[in-house]
């Protein structure tokens, strides 16, 4: 195309877009990165952010490999890494992410009063949109509306307001505090929790130990008692065996005849005790001498009560020999 007619074509876009938008192109140097200059005046309103508007692209990029990667033809990361570097050209790829990076629209303009191409953000607002236009196939420039400033938009500076910060630092703060005492108030409730617990099972492990206690003492009660009962039960029973049995005999003795009365009473008058009965009612104390202690007591006992048996039987068979013998006087 011819140079004069390049230049009247260019001067005719710059008016129209001036006249009825009422947008002014605003020239960016003519490398690589005129792309990412053009939106860098449109974000930070300094073309010289470039380089940081390519990182954020390039990393956005990167970190939504799986959908962008579609659209690449060649290897995904060796796109990026070529795509990093300061002279090379940004193109469609590159305005889909930075709209979405900064949730504004990118319109592009090429000698016409209208875009001839649209990249949406994710969602829709009324953020004024970054406007650029291209030039020759080749460059881009800025197309900024001078009645409305549009520099933050997509970085959060629009929404700033004198005071605002400190508002919103002292939110920030009141916030923090009251978590941090609702956190403490928190802490203080299950340690006290904690304590009513641990105080709660040391009082129940005391009542169990007391009634432990008192079980004992109450068995202990009931084994005496019990065995109290049983020898008063054992007492009792000694006594009216003995009892009933000197009943007993008293009973049949007063049922027998007179007669045989009066020979049983004859013969316990006249027999002799038994050594059996000598020995159960006249043993005497065994005296306690010295020297004697290592005799047989019992040995002696029955020595001297067998000789003193002998001796009764010989006196009764004398006075009854005296009784038989006939008188000479008859």
């Amino acid at each position: 195309m011819d140079p004069a007619t390049v230049e009247q074509q260019e001067h005719w876009f710059e008016k129209a877009l001036r006249d009825k938008k009422g947008f002014i192109i605003k020239q960016m140097k003519e490398d690589g990165a005129c792309l990412f200059r053009a939106v860098a005046d449109q974000v930070y309103g300094d073309q010289d952010m470039h380089e940081v508007v390519r990182k954020h692209c390039m990393d956005y990029l990167m970190k939504n490999a799986d959908y962008f990667s579609n659209y690449v033809t060649e290897d995904f990361t060796t796109y990026i890494n070529r795509k990093r570097k300061n002279n090379c050209h940004g193109n469609h790829i590159e305005m889909q992410a930075m709209a979405e990076m900064y949730n504004r629209p990118v319109e592009v303009y090429q000698y016409s009063t209208e875009p001839i191409n649209t990249f949406h953000s994710i969602q829709q607002n009324e953020d004024e949109p970054i406007r650029v236009s291209y030039h020759c196939n080749i460059h881009y420039n800025s197309v900024v509306n001078p009645n409305k400033a549009t520099i933050g938009v997509g970085l959060g500076l629009p929404s700033f307001k004198p005071g605002f910060a400190e508002q919103s630092l002292m939110k920030n703060a009141i916030k923090t505090s009251e978590e941090s005492w609702i956190e403490q108030q928190m802490l203080e409730d299950k340690k006290r929790a904690t304590d009513w617990e641990a105080t709660n099972e040391a009082i129940e492990e005391q009542v169990a130990r007391e009634s432990y206690l008192q079980w004992l003492r109450d068995q202990e009660k009931q084994t005496w008692q019990v065995k109290g009962q049983t020898q008063s039960q054992k007492a009792s029973a000694t006594c009216t065996s003995a009892t009933a049995a000197t009943s007993s005999s008293l009973d049949e003795w007063c049922v027998r005849p007179p007669k045989q009365r009066t020979t049983e009473q004859s013969e316990l008058v006249h027999k002799p005790p038994s050594p059996s009965h000598a020995l159960a009612f006249t043993k005497p104390p065994s005296p306690s001498i010295p020297g004697l202690n290592d005799w047989d007591d019992d040995g002696i006992l029955a020595s001297v009560l067998a000789i003193s048996q002998q001796e009764y039987l010989d006196s009764m068979k004398k006075s009854i020999m005296h009784r038989d013998v006939p008188s000479d006087k008859s």
